[in-house]
């Protein structure tokens, strides 16, 4: 099984919805580990990208037990959210589903549902309540 990541667009300016995302992993008790600056790196290397930003984050206290249980978990978490800026001043969130790659490798389901409460909480908050159905990921597919 392939994982799908869906992506949501907002009306927020990248720095706005950048900056919420930011909150809502505190809000929900997550530490950011990292955040991986594409547009940056591009514009090192003489070239340029819209703001694209990358958020590593997690708690070690949800995720050791995790990666203790199920080793191969390690490979996805801690977990990610992309916010991506688009033309006209908007922005979009992407991610990969935890509960679905929780599902493929086998991780049990209350523990996939707690971490997939915590990525929609996330979500919910980066984009003012978009839709759980998502915007496709065709878009997040057609910039890779």
């Amino acid at each position: 099984m392939h994982l799908k990541p869906v992506e949501h667009r907002t009306s927020h300016s990248f720095e706005e919805t950048l900056e919420t995302v930011r909150k809502a992993v505190g809000k929900v008790g997550m530490s950011i580990f990292a955040e991986v600056d594409h547009a940056k790196a591009a514009r090192e290397n003489g070239l340029s990208m819209p703001e694209t930003r990358v958020l590593v984050y997690g708690n070690p206290k949800a995720g050791t037990p995790v990666m203790l249980d199920t080793p191969l978990a390690a490979l996805d978490l801690p977990l990610r959210i992309l916010v991506r800026e688009l033309p006209g001043h908007n922005s979009a969130v992407a991610f990969h589903p935890i509960a679905e790659m929780f599902e493929e490798l086998g991780v049990k389901r209350e523990v996939a549902a707690r971490f997939d409460a915590v990525q929609q909480t996330i979500i919910d908050e980066a984009c003012g309540g978009c839709p759980t159905g998502t915007d496709d990921h065709k878009a997040a597919s057609r910039h890779s």
